[in-house]
């Protein structure tokens, strides 16, 4: 009989279909494929049958699959698949497509650094979301290129087992697959998944991925049971025989297979092809369950027992446990009672001392038979065989071990499953698997609680670690409670230490669940502080820097600063460079004022020194984030770019992602500020495919495509989702002053009025002075402008005086309006400060010059020129004309379609107030002024000094001049100016 494993029959459309998508991954457009179905319905078949599919299209196939029991170490189905695609590789080849990840893939899979004896660990940070991300990240990137070498097709089977950590992988490495050669095919019994199953989270974040293929399995029709046990037995089967099978088993594969199996080992297919018995003699099996019951009676009964232990065991055992858990049998007894196992297709052989279970439902028909004594005996006998088996490296078994002797319900072994399950959490939370982390410090909790025993530090100690992974794992609100028990706990036992390290913990957790402190966070501070000896000034830094952020919150921002500053003072204390950039980065929290813009630049220069001799990467970036965002206040352009180029080279060795978005953030800001549009459109668009593979919802690029979008004259596109993201944000208040000015932009003067007078009630105090408070004066500033509201343009004028002289930036970089003088200038023409308007706008002229941002020069021009035009001094018409070439000449080159409009109205309203005479060749006021300097000998550098313009305007001037003039040099050009008579008198 062949063998009815090996059978395949049906499915022809789900082929198709996993076939199709096999040959778009071949063309380099990744595929996730989801197959559902109940137990034995064939899921993991149709892989290995794709599998075959693939190999013929020189693919490679890679198996990872979820352990049904507890025990697995995280990530297991991934650590499968890694360590066979390590396997197949040479030492060169492996770490090219590793590449910097290899540090990071080799704490959760140890032959990758046994491979690499090489490798330094990676960089820790102090953010474990972005340390997990990092991981993920590097997963995905050696996945991706091992596909560029050939398709692979990847066999994640019973995900409905999976780990969180591996569920959440999977969703992160889906996001990024689109363009590479991986095709992913997940199996899971739909039957097991409840609303509230940790798969039915990541089914709905991956119903959002657009290359994701659905594939649900129902049973076999009649004629595809009928070709099975044609195929199977050999036989043609009579009509009532397929009708009979085919209506017991619903065509459920596996209730088949089991079945014709079942007739034939009770020899109800005889040799010559037919069947022996008439249809009331064979009764058929009721269920899958008892068709492998009735199969598993065929064996003996030491047969049975031996298989018994390796239902204990696992899905998957070794021959070296089994035999140890067994040891009242001979070694001989034990491999004939497998061989006749593997003789029934019970179960079979993975690799030399390797078993599994042909299905997961034969291991739990045989655990299911146990009695309650039976199950927690062997339990306990597993558990020593595995502690002896493994004795030189428990570590990859210690959540086997929690799992085992847990099982066994004696007190005697409570012990050491609290002490197993302690330290494979440790482990998890090592290996970033939080979630995992957190049910083995539950579990040990929970043992701890049945024991009845009052170890009340051991209590707090793992009340602390389960905090802690939960904080990690941005479950906040739990964390928070666990950690104030736990400070409860250590405070009754006067455990000060251990209470100073819940204390901080406690801190970290409450303002990452609502960013905000807790109130109970100072009070706890302020005991831990009170209790922690001089002595420990590193500690008592890290406390004094929470405590000062407690104060910005819950008190008043002069305390906060003074304790922030005392928490710096202190670290200086003990000399330790990591104290003393950990507490110069807390000044990072606050929000930052022109008067401290020198003092922070120092702080921030001192915090990269004193990172970097601490091998503190991140604080590192930190630091060259911080002067960045500085530097461009001052205009120090050169200077900004030197930080950048800094956080980018010291972000590649730690490669933390929301670092990666700040830098695209001020390279974007940098490319805006140039005009250098299509630049900036592609940063942008590599931020946003960056932000798909995060959590969070907050679009860090919001502003800037605003900002390009108003400049490219396109805002009215932008409308009806500015309009939706304000109806639906949290923090619609703190973007009204951006609604106001697009409405001022789209012409709507009455709706902005409405926005501006609700904001203006109480002076702008109610507006957030925090990063965004330089974004909310810039557009405040201009929609007061536009409606010529001169009582509140004193009180805008006021709020950003601070500023004078300055550029202003928001937050981290991410957003540039160039030199605050524009705007004060436009708050002092509404007020009718005519003198002021005039120094504010040659003060920003200057600035936006030195730090090249020719995006402002060019509307300052423009302002300022509207500002002479509307005084009317004498004079103040030519000045003007001008300022309007000058910012025609820079929107015309920069692409400012919106400004370039603006300016070409205001040119022709002039020309029909009061036509100028007519120049030749159209030459324009600026370019003949320049045409006169030129004729008498000037070069660019003079020409530049006199005009107070670039020698770069200079030059596009000249082009300019001799395309008009039909001239081919300066000679001539000059020779053009004496026959015009333009030149200088």
């Amino acid at each position: 009989m062949t063998s009815a494993i090996e059978v395949f029959v049906g499915r022809h459309q789900e082929i198709a279909a996993l076939s199709a998508a096999l040959d778009a991954v071949c063309a380099g457009s990744g595929r996730l494929a989801l197959i559902a179905g109940e137990p034995g319905i064939g899921k993991t078949r149709i892989a290995l049958e794709l599998s075959a599919h693939a190999t013929s299209r020189t693919a490679r196939t890679l198996l990872g699959r979820c352990h049904e029991e507890e025990g697995a170490p995280p990530y297991w189905p991934w650590v499968q698949i890694i360590r066979s695609a390590a396997a197949i590789h040479d030492t060169t080849d492996l770490c090219a497509d590793l590449d910097a990840g290899a540090t990071d893939i080799a704490d959760i899979v140890p032959e990758i650094r046994a491979r690499l004896p090489h490798l330094e660990p990676p960089a820790a940070l102090s953010e474990p979301s972005e340390t997990r991300f990092r991981l993920f990240r590097s997963i995905t990137r050696f996945l991706i290129n091992l596909s560029r070498h050939q398709p692979l097709l990847l066999v994640l089977d019973d995900l409905h087992w999976a780990d969180v950590p591996s569920l959440r992988l999977l969703e992160f490495v889906a996001q990024d697959m689109a363009d590479s050669r991986l095709l992913i095919v997940g199996t899971y019994r739909e039957t097991d998944l409840s609303r509230r199953h940790r798969l039915s989270d990541t089914l709905g974040a991956l119903a959002r991925v657009p290359h994701v293929l659905r594939l649900h399995l129902s049973g076999l029709c009649a004629e595809d049971v009928r070709r099975f046990v044609v195929t199977a037995a050999g036989m043609v089967p009579p009509a009532w025989l397929t009708t009979a099978i085919h209506g017991q088993t619903e065509g459920n594969p596996l209730f088949v297979r089991e079945v014709v199996r079942f007739l034939a080992d009770q020899g109800h297919f005889a040799a010559s092809g037919t069947a022996v018995a008439p249809p009331p003699a064979i009764r058929l099996p009721e269920g899958v369950r008892e068709v492998i019951g009735r199969r598993l009676n065929l064996l003996s009964g030491f047969c049975n027992d031996v298989l018994a232990v390796a239902a204990v065991i696992g899905r998957e055992f070794t021959l070296d446990v089994l035999r140890r858990a067994t040891p009242d049998q001979a070694e001989d007894a034990v491999l004939e009672a497998l061989d006749d196992a593997l003789a029934a297709r019970i179960i079979e052989e993975t690799s030399p001392g390797r078993y599994q279970f042909t299905h997961a439902l034969v291991r739990v028909t045989l655990y299911d038979e146990l009695r309650t004594g039976q199950r927690r005996r062997l339990h306990h006998a597993v558990a020593e065989a595995v502690e002896a088996v493994h004795r030189r490296d428990l570590d990859p078994v210690l959540a086997d071990l929690a799992h085992h002797f847990r099982a066994t319900g004696m007190n005697a072994d409570t012990e050491r499953a609290i002490d197993y399950a302690t330290r494979a959490g440790q482990r998890a939370d090592a290996a970033f698997a939080f979630e995992d982390a957190i049910g083995f410090f539950q579990n040990a909790l929970d043992m701890l609680d049945s024991q009845g025993v009052g170890d009340l530090e051991r209590r707090c100690h793992l009340l602390l670690m389960l905090g802690n992974a939960q904080r990690r794992a941005s479950n906040h609100a739990p964390a928070v409670a666990n950690l104030r028990a736990a400070a409860e706990i250590a405070r009754a036992q006067g455990r000060w230490m251990l209470f100073a390290e819940v204390a901080l913990a406690h801190a970290d957790a409450a303002w990452r669940d609502n960013r905000q402190v807790d109130a109970r966070s100072g009070p706890m501070l302020e005991d831990a502080l009170a209790s922690v000896s001089d002595t420990e000034a590193a500690l008592r830094g890290q406390l004094l820097g929470w405590l000062a952020r407690d104060r910005l919150h819950t008190g008043g921002l002069q305390d906060a600063k003074d304790l922030a500053l005392h928490a710096i003072a202190v670290a200086r204390v003990s000399g330790d460079p990591a104290a003393v950039a950990t507490s110069l980065a807390g000044l990072a929290d606050f929000p930052w004022f022109p008067d401290e813009t020198e003092q922070l630049l120092v702080a921030a220069t001192e915090m990269v020194e004193m990172a970097e001799r601490a091998g503190m990467l991140e604080l590192v970036v930190r630091g060259h984030l911080r002067r960045a965002a500085l530097l461009l206040e001052l205009g120090d352009t050169q200077s900004t770019i030197a930080a950048i180029e800094g956080m980018s080279r010291a972000n590649a060795r730690i490669r933390q992602q929301i670092f990666d978005l700040f830098e695209l953030g001020l390279k974007i800001t940098m490319a805006l500020m140039r005009g250098a549009f299509a630049e900036a459109e592609q940063l942008i668009l590599r931020t946003q495919a960056q932000m798909r593979s995060r959590a969070d919802s907050n679009d860090p690029v919001s502003v800037q495509i605003f900002t390009l979008r108003r400049e490219q004259g396109r805002l009215r596109d932008m409308a009806p989702l500015v309009a939706m993201f304000l109806r639906r944000s949290a923090v619609v208040g703190t973007w009204q002053p951006g609604l106001a000015l697009l409405q001022v932009e789209l012409g709507d003067l009455a709706a902005a009025r409405v926005v501006f007078d609700q904001l203006a009630g109480d002076g702008f105090a109610s507006l957030p002075r925090d990063a965004r408070w330089a974004a909310s004066l810039v557009y405040l500033s201009e929609v007061c402008a536009a409606l010529a509201d001169v009582t509140r343009a004193a009180v805008l004028y006021e709020l950003l005086l601070p500023w004078a002289g300055r550029n202003l930036v928001m937050g981290g970089g991410t957003g540039f309006w160039g030199a605050s003088g524009r705007f004060l200038g436009l708050l002092a023409c509404v007020m009718g400060r005519w003198m002021t308007a005039e120094r504010h706008f040659t003060e920003a002229l200057a600035l936006n010059e030195q730090t090249g941002a020719q995006v402002q020069l060019a509307h300052t021009h423009h302002d300022y020129a509207v500002m002479l035009l509307t005084r009317g001094y004498p004079g103040d018409r030519e000045r003007a004309v001008l300022h309007l070439e000058a910012a025609e000449d820079l929107s015309s080159t920069l692409g400012l379609t919106a400004l370039s409009a603006q300016t070409a109205d205001r040119r022709k309203a002039l020309v029909e107030a009061a036509p100028v005479a007519v120049t030749p060749d159209n030459l324009t006021v600026r370019e003949l002024e320049v045409l006169r300097l030129l004729a008498i000998g000037r070069g660019n550098a003079d020409i530049a000094l006199v005009l107070e313009i670039s020698q770069s305007t200079v030059a596009s001037h000249v082009h300019n001049i001799l395309g008009k003039t039909g001239c081919s040099n300066r000679t001539e050009a000059a020779a053009y100016a004496v026959r015009h008579g333009l030149q200088a008198g």
